[in-house]
């Protein structure tokens, strides 16, 4: 019974209760001293303030269409101590190290830049650290998290408010667009971050909870709860993201192309060069100096160090390695790409993002979330809608296109 319908009778058993009953001690606190946020000290209104929901446990994917809680994982896993973070669009595990902030003036800037803003909802950030805790990790991982999100936001052209609360109540309205069947741009879910340190935790992560034996990074989706994962380990001979930067780049890489894929849902995936070039731009815009691959089980990814990608391929222009667009906009698979491809899908979104919201916006949602009259997935002929679609959004066939995308990249690009 609620207090506002029977005040008093409310009152008069809370009184009777505290007459029978002793007066018990508060239950002690199980929590460990690890999982204790030395920031917040996980008082609630200091977490929201901070942009959390809460630390734990929460629903982290499924195993046969069977919720998986975040203390599953743990118990799973129970000599690796995983900090969980929920924020407004993310759930987060994290096994990560201290980490040394080296002294290079570009890193050092970098971090001191991002802990300047941290510390405006986190008090007692020390933007000048010379070290990185486990909790300062997780903190800083969600803040780039969430401010990536944002950015693919209105990279997008839509807010929180533009996706349906609920899934259930999706139905087709007379004039109403489409916008997937949730409020994460458009998944049922929060996006999904898990990261270890070493790569026996996240094997085992790996074989228990996506079911696949692999120790490469790997991007999932959870069909019945309708959630996109990435996850990884920092120490891999392939993929070494033991510095925060590489660290950065891989997440922004791998959780921009989760951000695409869940736009107005997923449903089918789009051309490969969309979302490997978006992914690389999302990436380079924090560092060059550390380049991610997608590549397929029977394949492995053309990789070469080379951090100007913008001299390189301006210098690939004309060259017979570069392979042309009308070609490239009907691949349909991570192995058809070649390292110079890479460098070209990369600066072809550059190119279309660079040319403004307006077009990029009317191009995505051209190929994005596309449904029959029923608002029923629509992926046929997706390579067709795809040229329909920069015909309308940039006035150019696919035929033309490298010729106004050359004399971009040779009007922007340096030479060295």
């Amino acid at each position: 019974m609620s207090t506002a319908s029977r005040p008093f009778a409310t009152l008069a058993l809370a009184a009777l209760a505290a007459v029978a009953a002793p007066a018990q001690a508060p239950k002690p606190d199980k929590t460990p001293k690890w999982r204790i946020d030395p920031f917040t000290k996980n008082a609630p209104e200091a977490m929201a303030k901070a942009g959390y929901v809460n630390y734990g446990p929460f629903v982290f994917g499924e195993v046969a269409g069977k919720p998986v809680q975040s203390s599953d994982i743990d118990a799973r896993l129970e000599f690796t101590k995983i900090l969980w973070a929920e924020t407004r669009h993310f759930r987060i595990g994290l096994n990560l190290p201290e980490w040394t902030v080296p002294m290079d003036p570009e890193t050092r800037g970098k971090i001191r830049t991002e802990l300047e803003e941290l510390q405006k909802t986190l008090p007692g950030v020390n933007p000048k650290a010379r070290t990185l805790d486990p909790w300062l990790r997780l903190h800083v991982t969600a803040w780039r998290l969430e401010k990536l999100y944002a950015e693919t936001s209105a990279l997008f052209g839509v807010k929180d408010e533009d996706f349906p609360a609920d899934s259930t109540k999706v139905v087709r309205q007379p004039d109403a667009r489409y916008m997937g069947y949730g409020p994460y741009l458009g998944m049922k879910e929060k996006y999904l971050v898990f990261v270890t340190e070493k790569a026996a935790p996240f094997q085992e992560y790996m074989k228990t909870y996506v079911l696949r034996d692999s120790a490469l990074p790997q991007r999932w989706h959870y069909k019945d709860s309708g959630s996109l994962l990435i996850c990884f380990c920092t120490e891999s001979d392939k993929f070494p993201l033991k510095h925060d930067t590489a660290l950065h780049c891989a997440l922004n890489f791998n959780v921009s192309i989760n951000l695409l894929d869940g736009f107005r849902f997923y449903a089918y995936d789009l051309p490969v060069w969309i979302r490997e070039g978006f992914g690389h731009w999302n990436s380079r815009r924090v560092s060059g100096d550390w380049s991610s691959f997608d590549q397929n089980e029977g394949s492995t990814a053309d990789m070469r160090v080379v951090a100007k990608w913008d001299v390189y391929c301006r210098n690939l222009l004309g060259s017979p390695k570069l392979t042309p667009f009308p070609e490239v906009v009907a691949w349909r698979d991570f192995g058809n790409i070649k390292f110079d491809d890479h460098v070209a899908t990369w600066s072809r979104i550059d190119w279309m993002i660079a040319q403004g919201p307006e077009k990029w916006q009317k191009f995505l949602f051209g190929v994005k979330g596309r449904v029959d009259e029923n608002w029923g997935a629509d992926q046929t002929d997706l390579v067709g809608a795809t040229r329909e679609a920069l015909q309308a959004a940039y006035g150019v066939s696919t035929l033309d296109f490298d010729r106004k995308w050359a004399e971009w990249v040779k009007a922007t690009y340096p030479t060295q």
